[in-house]
């Protein structure tokens, strides 16, 4: 059916569900048709340009409530051929540079020619008035990519593809997107919601591909092994790839069961110099994976092999013990010494064992034997860093900063410089960093500096892939120095509790400080939730950092988020709100940042402090404490979300003073002991466990499970023992 969008009834920002009137020649049922030839249309993304003109496919579906309306499949968009519509369509916005009355000047003037003009002669443009040279620039290049556009929508919008996906791929191939997609659909794999299952079905409906056929299996691969890195693996190994990619490809219906040959060969093409995968002892890896692990472990071996000169550090920690009124173990008092008479070294144990008192004192020993030198103190998160600045006293930075991940883009706009020109480096929180984030920070690192791993083996492990805090520790290649003994006096029940689910003990105890809450279903819990949320901040003058959700799922974060923001900061008359994407924010509300950007790092939480008007653009203010106000346009994308819940991983490396957890058997996937663990860490002075004890025994009796597929400690291992062997030749 050939229409025109006429206006919209209702958009769901969130998942782009489109309600909208269009108009049309053509002849429509009884119950559908509107005045004026309208009619009723539904889907998701639905085009809403004025001036284009449409072809839509699907089927008409009656109902009760809304009347007969038309349910569309697919989307193409035409050229209009009207002067009007010419007109129309110039200035719709699609082309920068041309208003109403540069539209209708040149149709004026070219007519029915008008896009003969635009793609054969577009310099004779110059002779309307108001189109200089660079006006016509800016025009050429606009209309270039509402052309290529628009043929996306004529190639692939019979395979179901909306036009907000098909400004995706314009964007991301540009105007040699179609070539590109026509020569290779799989390529739409490289767009970031482009799964292999979503583009597979337009594959083989644009193109018609066989279940074998070459580049479906090697997508197919490439995919497996991308999942597999989003759950923390960095490799595969062969036979896992092919059960999984025959699971991937499995068609419903009389197609040939693809052969074990064809996949393996697909591999193999994959496999070489300039190709995206590398064979490695039987492991197969995306290369960047490898990479990041091979030159992690090369780098960190070399680290390890540098001569340091050693200090006896004994009367300098006794001077400090005596000023401080402190006395140390000796495993504290070792793992100072260690710190100090190698070039790299781990300290790890878990709350209270005194890890934070030990930072403290390496860095005054190392002041008191070297004013001038250079020390780093690096985190994982902007979090993580405030905290180890607070406990130590000392200025400390994110590790993305102190390598030149700046921007938006995070990681992706690293500039590696020189070398750090620290003597001392400490990285707290160091079971938070993944693969990629180390083997870049390992490559900063000069030679002849000290450096000092800190971290809680026992937590999380890293949301990016790897597992390299404990693949350190197990290396054996560096000392390690295992605090196990717990010296806080406060909150004692928290800490024991914690000491007892991480050696898979669910006999725990129950008081004021560490409380649990029956709730029998998610829906009574997340009531519960939001009760306790509001009296215990309440209870805490209403400070935005006293009381935190800590969640296993995402999902559930974001529906307590909502109900626990509309209940102690609801809409009212007067009280200014903005919207971004699907997210609204109100003054008041606590917000998180999810990006690396300016000064405020991935983690960050902040308190929404203004919202404003200038220059007829809404704006906010969120205040992240340390005086770092940051600004935000209505009118640009923002990695920022609501914060009254999170998950635990985003939890990881911060502190509250009450810790609300629920614990629920739907959430089996995630019902692991460190979890929990981590969770429960992260409390001050109080931990409130909502739900079922049976799911939180279950927790608390299984462990990590299979483990991380990486082998960072015993790559470590054989690269250190064959410097070792040169040494000895030489």
């Amino acid at each position: 059916m050939e229409c025109r969008f006429c206006g919209t009834v209702f958009y769901n920002s969130e998942n782009g569900y489109t309600v909208a009137t269009y108009a049309t020649d053509e002849l429509l049922p009884e119950k559908a048709q509107k005045e004026n030839g309208q009619f009723v249309a539904v889907g998701y993304e639905l085009p809403q340009e004025s001036g284009l003109n449409y072809s839509f496919s699907g089927k008409w579906k009656d109902s009760a409530k809304y009347g007969e309306q038309f349910h569309v499949e697919s989307v193409q968009i035409h050229l209009p051929t009207t002067g009007e519509g010419v007109k129309a369509y110039l200035s719709s916005g699609l082309i920068k540079g041309i208003g109403p009355v540069l539209a209708e000047r040149i149709v004026e003037k070219f007519g029915k020619h008008t896009f003969y003009v635009f793609e054969q002669c577009p310099q004779r443009l110059l002779e309307i008035p108001g189109i200089s040279e660079r006006k016509l620039e800016e025009i050429k290049e606009s209309y270039r990519k509402s052309e290529s556009l628009r043929k996306l929508s004529l190639f692939l919008s019979s395979a179901g593809v909306t036009p907000k996906k098909l400004q995706k791929i314009q964007k991301h191939f540009g105007d040699a997107a179609v070539s590109i997609v026509r020569k290779d659909p799989f390529r739409l794999c490289e767009i970031e919601g482009f799964g292999f299952q979503t583009v597979d079905p337009i594959a083989r409906k644009v193109k018609n591909f066989k279940p074998d056929n070459p580049l479906r299996l090697r997508a197919a691969i490439l995919y497996v092994l991308q999942a597999a890195e989003s759950e923390g693996h960095l490799y595969l190994e062969v036979p896992e790839i092919l059960q999984k990619v025959r699971t991937l490809i499995r068609q419903k219906g009389k197609d040939p069961i693809v052969t074990e040959r064809k996949i393996r060969d697909a591999g193999n093409s994959l496999l070489g110099k300039n190709e995206p995968l590398v064979c490695s002892y039987r492991r197969i890896y995306l290369r960047k994976n490898y990479e990041d692990e091979q030159g992690a472990a090369l780098q960190l071996a070399m680290l390890c092999k540098c001569k340091v000169p050693q200090r006896n550090v004994k009367e300098k920690i006794h001077q400090l013990e005596k000023k401080e009124g402190i006395c140390l173990t000796p495993k504290q008092r070792k793992g100072i010494e260690n710190a100090f008479n190698n070039p790299v070294s781990i300290i790890t144990g878990g709350p209270g064992s005194g890890k934070t008192m030990i930072l403290r004192f390496i860095v005054m020993i190392q002041e008191m034997l070297d004013m001038d030198s250079m020390t780093l103190l690096a985190a994982p998160t902007g979090r993580a860093r405030q905290r180890m600045y607070e406990t130590t006293g000392y200025p400390a930075m994110t590790i993305h900063r102190s390598i030149g991940l700046t921007g938006e883009a995070g990681e992706d706009a690293w500039n590696p410089g020189q070398s750090l020109p620290d003597d001392l480096i400490i990285v707290d929180e160091c079971s938070m960093v993944d693969m990629h984030l180390f083997a870049k920070f390992v490559k900063q690192i000069k030679k002849g500096s000290r450096i000092l791993f800190v971290g809680d083996k026992d937590q999380l492990e890293s949301v990016g892939p790897g597992d390299v805090f404990r693949e350190l520790i197990l290396s054996g290649v560096i000392p390690v120095t295992v605090l196990d003994q717990c010296f806080r006096q406060e909150n004692q029940t928290i800490l024991e509790n914690a000491r007892k689910i991480n050696f898979g003990k669910t006999n725990l105890v129950y008081n004021d400080c560490f409380c649990f809450v029956p709730a029998q279903n998610q829906e009574v819990a997340g009531q519960k939730i939001e009760k306790l949320f509001c009296s215990e901040w309440k209870g805490r003058k209403r400070s935005a950092n006293a009381v935190q959700v800590l969640t296993a799922r995402k999902e559930d974060a974001e529906i307590l988020n909502q109900k626990i923001r509309d209940r102690i900061n609801p809409a009212a008359p007067g009280k200014r709100e903005i919207k971004n994407g699907g997210r609204t924010f109100r003054i008041q509300d606590k917000v998180m940042q999810t990006k690396n950007i300016d000064e405020i790092s991935n983690g960050d939480i902040g308190v929404v402090d203004r919202i404003w008007q200038k220059d007829g653009i809404w704006q906010m203010d969120v205040d992240f404490g340390d005086e770092r106000i940051k600004t935000y346009a209505e009118n640009e994308h923002w990695n920022l979300e609501l914060a009254y819940a999170i998950t635990v991983y985003k939890g990881q490396g911060s502190e509250y003073e009450i810790v609300i957890i629920p614990v629920l058997s739907c959430y089996w996937r995630a019902l692991r002991r460190n979890l929990y663990y981590t969770a429960v860490t992260r409390a001050k002075r109080k931990v409130i466990l909502v739900g079922s004890k049976q799911a939180l025994a279950q927790a608390i009796r299984t462990g990590k499970g299979k483990g991380r597929n990486t082998i960072l400690g015993a790559r470590l291992r054989k690269v250190y023992r064959y410097l070792e062997s040169e040494e000895k030749i030489a």
